[in-house]
């Protein structure tokens, strides 16, 4: 119903684990990582807003907002917005549906760039990227790179080389949060240039995690540049919200404090999804439909024909 409700293969994921099958759903689902705040401080001092309130949505009364943890429940309610449920990142859930073990005899450093995505191209400096990750981190190499990003450069990199590319689809990919949890567990070490899901989940995969102070961009505006970094900041600053000491990625406590985020307490049974999902009602799962028609008429009405479909997908040039 939602245009990101199976972004990175969420509602997917839950139907595996609920042995449905995929439809659409009469909720809303966090797909990543979703700060409870909307106050972004630039390095100015200036404030703007990020987004919308944790919570608030079309339908919000109707519709509930299943997210990872307590805290970005209980934020969203005493700000007015109610029916948010705590169910756990649906990252737990592929390790559920796929009965995964943690790897220890991984090795290699996966990487995790700035990725482009429709509404920002980011271009990598490879030379640079490559010959830092040499001097500071186990070969072999893995960086994972938007999926226009990988028809691009691919054919730059010997497929027999220490360093190569992959790509884990576009963010419409029903399989993407499973080739990412498979990815990350193969590797030994990570290295981000930017905080984001990626950090959350190899922590809790158990993974040596580096970021870098460097973008590793080749071409940066000094606008943009401060923009990252107060976003950056911004993301840090909730990570901390949890108990995580981002100074360190790799201290004990940080091992524990990660199943506070992701919300390891919350994980429902399949039938619990189910009802959450309005999959056990017909009149949600045709209210749903109805929704699901009326949202992309809508969006298409406005932006063009097909513009539904390409948001589902998240298929455009820079993606």
């Amino acid at each position: 119903m939602y245009f990101d409700n199976n972004w990175y293969g969420d509602r997917y994921i839950l139907s595996k684990y609920c042995s449905t099958k995929d439809k659409p759903a009469f909720a809303s689902i966090q797909h990543g990582h979703n700060s409870s705040k909307i106050l972004l401080e630039n390095t100015n001092g200036s404030k703007k807003k990020v987004g919308e309130p944790a919570g608030k949505r079309r339908f919000s009364k109707l519709i509930p907002w299943l997210t990872w943890n307590e805290k970005i429940a209980s934020y969203s309610v005493n700000n007015g917005y109610a029916n948010v449920i705590p169910i756990g990142s649906v990252f737990l859930y592929v390790q559920k549906i796929l009965d995964l073990k943690i790897n220890k005899d991984s090795k290699g450093t996966l990487v995790f760039p700035l990725l482009s995505h429709p509404e920002q191209r980011n271009d990598i400096d490879y030379l640079r990227l490559i010959s830092y990750l040499k001097k500071n981190h186990p070969a072999p190499y893995t960086i994972s790179v938007s999926q226009f990003e990988y028809e691009r450069s691919k054919n730059h990199f010997d497929k027999n080389a220490e360093v190569k590319l992959i790509t884990f689809g576009t963010r419409g990919d029903k399989d993407y949060l499973i080739k990412l949890y498979n990815c990350i567990n193969n590797h030994a070490e990570i290295f981000c240039t930017y905080p984001g899901s990626p950090i959350l989940y190899s922590l809790y995969l158990k993974k040596k995690i580096s970021l870098s102070e460097d973008y590793f961009l080749e071409k940066i505006s000094k606008e943009y540049f401060l923009e990252l970094n107060a976003s950056s900041k911004f993301i840090l600053d909730d990570f901390k919200e949890y108990g995580i000491n981002v100074e360190n990625f790799n201290i004990d406590i940080n091992k524990e404090k990660i199943n506070d985020m992701l919300g390891t307490q919350h994980l429902k049974s399949p039938k619990e999804i189910k009802r959450l999902l309005g999959w056990d009602n017909i009149f949600k799962i045709i209210g749903s439909k109805i929704l699901y028609q009326i949202n992309n008429t809508k969006e298409n009405f406005k932006h063009g024909k097909n513009h539904a479909e390409s948001m589902r997908l998240g298929r455009k040039n820079s993606e």
